[in-house]
């Protein structure tokens, strides 16, 4: 059986052993386990909350994510409700629900449909707890009968559980991330077609006496061509689009998506640069690559969801990347926008470093991520016209503030050290007073010594005024700072 495959949506999921697994047989599943934790026990042990409100179930994930969904669908409850509830037990209309302790710090509760007792939610860790002691096993069946929500909380009908390739197939994982998510999609492929692609012959082959006029874009021609029995490309699209579906994205932000996809694709450090460049099919199923293979597996899926696209070479500097139509940052006097795909960097920008071939983030120069200056000279290729991306200028504003906020903190930063210069500068007059005031207390002038003390007192008096503001403007500033470096981060999701 060929390229069948199965659809997971979170990255970080939970294990855990059971002996058993409860299944219900009833047309109102998502009534029969109102406000129950259910372990999808059939798969990882995947973990969702059955919503009393709206009946519906909500994907738990990490520690993290069970602790914030859990108290985003939490009841504000008194003090003295909760008080009550701790030393008996809860209403039974309260089954199942989160409790929000309101008129003290928000402190989060569970109520365990069982006994009604309640469980605390402090922290991720609690969360976790509950789950683990607390959550009943469901089969795949049954909880395909619940609606599941959320970003990462996708059930796929029938391709639940069928993960483990049959002879001659091979299951491969890939993990990615995008807004800060973590994805991961496992495919079965075809190893007889893997060695088709692998074993063909690579070359682009020409009459010597009449060379077609671009022989570069021939040869890459050749990868894009497709053997009997691949759909791997449209296949996986079609995965892809199903998660993208559940998380809202638009189009847009789908094909940011898609790249993010292939930008996560582990690098191939031992790959020779005389080593031929690889069909989509077998980078997907190597689940490896270089810049090349990259760029033509990215091509080849924007082209199929219609865009136009290119391949930018970089002789100078050896590298290859993926052009997209776009409607602003176009660069090398195309219709194009840069997409580098060996590692991840949001649409438009250029890497600032490379380390082996890969592309790194160090020292940014945020000012110039639009500018292709580090590459050396450009050749194109295998242009295509088709839809236009426009999400660029999501992204351009998103860097300008970044810009700002770091010319922000330069400007805060200039003004700390004027600060701290010129608390320098008092600390060295007070010094120089406090010997004065201890020279006229040896010699026992008393009018000197008085003199010296109120002199001493307003100089101090000034600098700690000052230092009271340099402090605020200190702490104002590691503030900025925190938030500077977290849009980095959040931007280059690292």
């Amino acid at each position: 059986m060929l390229n069948k495959k199965i659809l997971y949506l979170s990255l970080f999921f939970l294990f855990f052993s059971f002996s058993f697994s409860q299944s219900v047989e009833a047309s109102t599943m998502a009534e029969r386990l109102s406000g129950r934790i259910v372990l999808q026990v059939e798969e990882n042990g995947e973990a969702y909350y059955i919503n009393p409100v709206d009946l519906k179930g909500y994907y738990l994930g990490r520690p993290s994510d069970a602790f914030n969904i859990m108290r985003s669908l939490g009841l504000g409850a008194t003090n003295s409700d909760i008080n009550m509830f701790l030393r008996a037990r809860a209403r039974t209309n309260l089954s199942g629900r989160i409790l929000l302790q309101v008129e003290d710090k928000g402190q989060a509760y569970y109520v365990n449909p069982q006994d009604l007792k309640l469980h605390y939610l402090g922290r991720p860790n609690d969360a976790f707890s509950v789950m683990r002691n607390l959550g009943l096993g469901i089969k795949n069946s049954d909880l395909r009968q619940i609606t599941i929500v959320g970003s990462q909380g996708l059930i796929l009908g029938d391709k639940i559980g069928d993960d483990n390739p049959g002879e001659g197939e091979t299951l491969v994982k890939f993990l990615w991330k995008y807004n800060n998510k973590n994805y991961y999609l496992n495919y079965v492929f075809s190893d007889e077609i893997y060695l088709r692609y692998k074993n063909a012959d690579k070359n682009y082959y020409y009459p010597i006496n009449n060379p077609p006029s671009n022989p570069r874009d021939k040869y890459y021609s050749v990868f894009f061509e497709t053997l009997n029995g691949d759909s791997v490309i449209n296949s996986i699209l079609s995965d892809l689009r199903k998660i993208a579906n559940i998380d809202g994205l638009n189009d847009n932000q789908f094909i940011e998506f898609v790249s993010a996809f292939v930008q996560y694709i582990p690098y191939d450090f031992s790959k020779s640069p005389s080593d031929s460049q690889n069909f989509p099919y077998e980078t997907l199923y190597e689940n490896k690559g270089v810049c090349s293979d990259f760029t033509i597996l990215l091509v080849a899926m924007l082209r199929e969801l219609g865009y136009g696209t290119a391949i930018f070479d970089y002789p100078d500097s050896r590298h290859t990347a993926t052009a997209i139509e776009c409607s602003d940052k176009k660069v090398h006097n195309s219709p194009y926008c840069f997409i580098e795909t060996t590692n991840f960097f949001p649409i438009g920008i250029f890497p600032s470093a490379f380390s082996d071939g890969q592309a790194g983030f160090s020292s940014m120069d945020w000012k110039n991520v639009f500018t292709p200056t580090s590459l050396g000279n450009v050749e194109i290729y295998q242009q295509t016209r088709g839809k236009t991306y426009t999400g660029i200028t999501e992204i351009a504003k998103n860097v300008d503030t970044i810009i700002k906020m770091e010319s922000s903190l330069s400007q805060k930063n200039t003004e700390l050290k004027t600060l701290q210069s010129q608390l320098n500068s008092l600390k060295g007059e007070l010094d120089q007073l406090l010997i004065q005031v201890n020279l006229y207390q040896s010699i026992g002038d008393q009018d000197g010594y008085n003199d010296s003390v109120n002199r001493y007192n307003t100089k101090a008096a000034e600098y700690n005024s000052l230092l009271e503001t340099y402090n605020l403007r200190s702490n104002i500033y590691n503030l900025d700072l925190a938030l500077f470096n977290k849009a980095k981060s959040d931007f280059l999701q690292n």
